[in-house]
């Protein structure tokens, strides 16, 4: 049951093309890509860290609960679809319809909320919407700068969505939350540095800086993080990942 999940039916092909590149013998055991559906398999990272977790206090999956802010689509790209496949469950914030309209059909265990989430209170807000919907943001500006992107560029529609402040979306739930995922495309540190860390303290948190747009943005997340008790478990070429350390 455990290799279901943990790796997928479709074999390595890194180590198969280098094998061959290099004019060796393969071994004769197959080698398996894990499953993973994250953008830059942070999703087999968290997995890693959120199993010892487990181990160590004896909890199940089913037990465990995480919170997607800026959920986009429910399995490409998702950071915790693995963990549903777990039996795993949580809060996944979408303000996009079309994407709503998905998680509701394939995540019924979670519970979805159709709002975008800002720093302080806002009654609304205007979501920019990408040709590529990974891309959607509150900032126009952060869509526009990653110019053509093979032709999924730019800007498709805005549209007003109900606003709802991170403190008062998180607050309900602050004594449960294993996994803290935001992805905000631009907005993140904003995000971060608005929780309220006295009440609100995730195990694991993850967020993209956007160094892109917002240099330096990474160096000022991990000051943040670590001065609030977490320490810097793992860096992906988008995320970063945090680790509460009591």
């Amino acid at each position: 049951m455990e290799g279901k999940f943990m790796f997928s039916e479709l074999e390595n092909e890194c180590i198969n093309r280098e094998v061959e590149r290099l004019n060796l013998p393969n071994s004769r055991i197959k080698h398996f890509a894990p499953v993973s559906y994250a953008q830059a398999g942070e999703d087999v990272i968290l997995e890693g860290m959120l199993a010892a977790r487990l181990s160590k206090s004896q909890r199940s999956w089913e037990s465990v609960f995480y919170f997607e802010i800026g959920a986009n689509h429910p399995i490409s790209t998702s950071n915790t679809y693995l963990m549903y496949q777990r039996g795993a469950q949580g809060v996944l914030v979408e303000p996009n319809p079309e994407l709503g309209a998905l998680i509701r059909t394939v995540r019924p265990r979670d519970v979805l909320v159709p709002y975008v989430v800002l720093p302080t209170s806002g009654a609304s807000a205007t979501l920019f919407i990408g040709n590529a919907h990974e891309l959607s943001s509150l900032n126009e500006a952060h869509i526009k700068s990653f110019g053509d992107f093979d032709g999924l560029g730019g800007v498709r529609e805005h549209i007003e969505v109900s606003a709802i402040a991170i403190n008062e979306l998180l607050t309900p739930y602050a004594n449960k939350i294993d996994f803290l995922s935001i992805d905000c495309e631009g907005l993140d540190y904003d995000l971060v540095r608005a929780i309220d860390h006295e009440r609100i303290k995730p195990a694991i948190i993850q967020c993209e800086p956007s160094e892109h747009f917002l240099g330096g943005n990474t160096a000022r997340i991990i000051d943040l993080m670590e001065s609030r008790a977490y320490r810097l478990a793992a860096v992906t070429d988008l995320n970063v990942i945090f680790e509460r350390l009591n």
